[in-house]
Parts: C-alpha cells; structure tokens; sequence
C-alpha cells in the first residue's frame, strides 16, 4: 500500500536513532525525500515494523492525499528492483508493475461448474480466446452436469488441449470441488475461479502473476465488477458484519470511495475465491479449502487468514479486472433453502477466527462494522474493541 500510495509521511514518527544510522551509513544510498528514507527504512531484511496509532490525531488538508509529486516516482524508482515498471495512477497514486520472469510458470486454472452452460462459454471463452497469459491449463471440475446442452459442449470443449474436464458427482461442495480439481493440476500456480466470472481485459492473468510472484505473497485477488460496473470485491475485510464483507462493494467504477482503496495494490486480509491465484505448493500447505466445515461459505476467506497464519501476505490489484455475474449458478447464501447450512457455517468461521470482536488491519474502529461501504460512526458511537 506504501508503495502505491503515500500514508506515512504527513503525520508519522520515526525512531530518531534508526534514521540517523541509516544516513550515517556512508554504504546507505541517500535518500532524495523523506518518502524515500520511509520505504528504505520499512523495506528490507532490517526493517522497522509499521505500527498504526488507531486513535485519530491528526487532521491534513482536504485532498491532500490526491496530489501527485515528481519526488514520489523518484523515490520508487531508486529503492524498486531494475525493471520494475512506476506509473501515474488515478487520485495521486501509483502503479507498480512488477517485472516477469523469462519462462512463465504454468497456471493451472480450476473452474467448478454445474449446467448453466450459458455462464460456463462465456467464462471459457474469455480464458481461451481473450487471455493473453500465454502458459495455462484449464481444469473444467462438473458437478454432475444433467442438461443435455452442457454435456454437450463439455465434449466441444476438451477439443482444446489445454481444458480437461474431471467429474464431480456428489451434492455441491465448493471447498471439495476444487480440492479435487487441484489434484489434477500441473501448474506451478493454481487459479480459482468461478464459472460466472466474465473476462473483460485480456491482461488480467498477467497481472495477477506479477503479484503472487513476489516474495512473501500467499493470495492474490483481482477487482470484480458486478455487470452494471460497479465494485462487487476489492478485498475482503474481517470483521464486517461480525464476520467478513466484501471492501466497497457498490462502488461506482473509477470513484475514489474512501482513499480509493479500490483503485490501488494493496494488502487483504483475504481475497474472494471467485478469483484467487496461490502458489501450489502454499495451497498444499494449509490443505486447501475446508471441505469439512466450510463447505460452501467463508471457505475463500478462512483459506486466506490460513496463508496469513503462515507469514505470507495477502494481495488485492486493481490491475486484474473482472465481471462477476455473482451466484448465477449456485444460488444465494440466504435463500430460505441454505440459511441453515449458512448459520451453521458462518458459526464456525466466527469461532475459528474471532471474527465478532476483530478489526481488520485495513479496516479502522472509527468504520461502520455493518457496512461495506466505509462508512464513518457517529462521533457518540464508542470506538469498537480492537481484536
């Protein structure tokens, strides 16, 4: 986030000691503004722990936060590795395009489907013929497909060598349908997505593999769109609604929201599994999606806290951008028919990860725990216990 967008400098405080012995040390690279001696001092092997002061001390000018400085990209440039790209972002921030490696890792891309043959070619057809990624496998996971239309076109489809459809004949269990799906993966890099999911930038694979090649990257989500073009996931935060809600949902597309927190790179406490690339091998090491307990909801997000236990960081880009035609093919979580798998579900993941109490890193106490939007409480609402 500090890369993409200045939060630091207009009111932060620094050990006098520590930046003092970084400018004394004539091997350091001397730093062209105080933006720069932060990120040196917050990067690297000996970096200082960013703290944040929860209570609201300072107050800055109304939209200083938007203005661009020439001294910003320099500053990018000097401490950011050779190659990396720097630009101009919207609302004064910046874009950070990590460079990628000569042989591209193969992305195993696992899509659960079930009849709605209309969603599953309009998914297919984006991932074969407008992704630009040019190393993928497409492993199609059917969960019992009746419709004759479907079968179908499952049969047309594994024409492409890249697309291999396993079956899954048992009653709907995401967290199980893409643990097996996984099991038939070549990829170094697995990519969970949804059978409702629409490409709309041929980029956005692309994108998303800069990220989860980063050192210290468990997950990395892509911005989805609902249809109208408004934010339908710009990361996940745990706590909302004493459990875990989508970041700025509704927002209209391009707006700046709160810090236009939906338009740059940034940490997540979790991404949605809608559209979420791992590593395969930290996707083996927390074993996966919970099959046992969550099988349907919240599994995406405890899978991620899971990456998180482990040290890795979790990634959302704007840069990966979607449509997602939400719950097209599944159903929603409070139709009359799921609300007890729901309840039951929703239990556990709020016992497991204390989710009533939390406050999510990138979530402040000062923030409507009931709102997705980011709203202000009012000034005679008591703060929230911080978790």
């Amino acid at each position: 986030m500090f890369l993409s967008q200045d939060y630091l400098t207009a009111a932060c405080a620094v050990p006098v000691m520590s930046a003092l012995d970084y400018l004394d040390d004539p091997t350091s690279p001397k730093p062209v503004s105080f933006y720069e001696l932060l990120l040196r001092l917050v990067s690297g092997e000996d970096a200082l722990p960013v703290r944040h002061v929860l209570r609201i001390t300072a107050r800055t000018a109304r939209d200083r936060w938007k203005q661009r400085s020439k001294k910003r990209a320099a500053a990018l440039a000097n401490v950011l590795p050779s190659g990396t790209g720097i630009a101009d972002g919207p609302f004064g921030t910046m874009r950070i395009c990590w460079p990628l490696p000569a042989d591209l890792p193969l992305v195993s891309i696992l899509v659960a489907t079930r009849d709605r043959v209309d969603l599953l070619r309009t998914c297919m057809e984006g991932l074969l013929h407008g992704t630009d990624y040019p190393n993928l496998e497409i492993v199609i996971a059917d969960n019992d497909s009746r419709e004759p239309s479907t079968l179908q076109y499952l049969e047309e489809v594994v024409e492409d060598p890249r697309v291999r459809v396993v079956r899954w004949p048992h009653p709907f269990n995401y967290s199980a349908i893409n643990n097996f799906a996984a099991g038939f993966a070549n990829g170094q890099l697995l990519c969970l997505l949804n059978n409702d999911i629409e490409i709309v930038e041929p980029d956005w694979l692309t994108e998303m593999v800069r990220e989860i090649l980063q050192p210290g990257v468990g997950a990395v989500g892509a911005r989805l769109l609902y249809p109208d073009r408004s934010i339908q996931h710009a990361g996940v935060a745990i706590g909302i609604g004493n459990a875990a809600g989508h970041a700025h949902r509704a927002l209209p597309e391009g707006a700046p929201g709160y810090f236009a927190q939906a338009l740059i790179a940034r940490g997540a406490s979790a991404v949605t599994g809608a559209c979420l690339l791992v590593q395969k091998r930290s996707f083996e090491a927390v074993g996966g999606l919970d099959e046992v307990r969550l099988a349907v909801a919240y599994n995406d997000v405890d899978f991620c806290l899971k990456l998180r236990k482990l040290g890795l960081r979790n990634i959302y880009t704007p840069a990966a951008t979607l449509i997602h035609h939400e719950s097209k093919s599944r159903g929603s979580d409070f139709a009359p028919e799921h609300n007890e798998r729901y309840m039951r579900e929703l239990a556990v993941f709020q016992e497991r990860w204390g989710t009533k109490q939390i406050i999510d890193p990138w979530h402040h106490p000062r923030l409507e725990r009931g709102s997705e939007d980011y709203r202000i409480q009012s000034c005679n609402q008591p703060l929230a216990d911080v978790g």
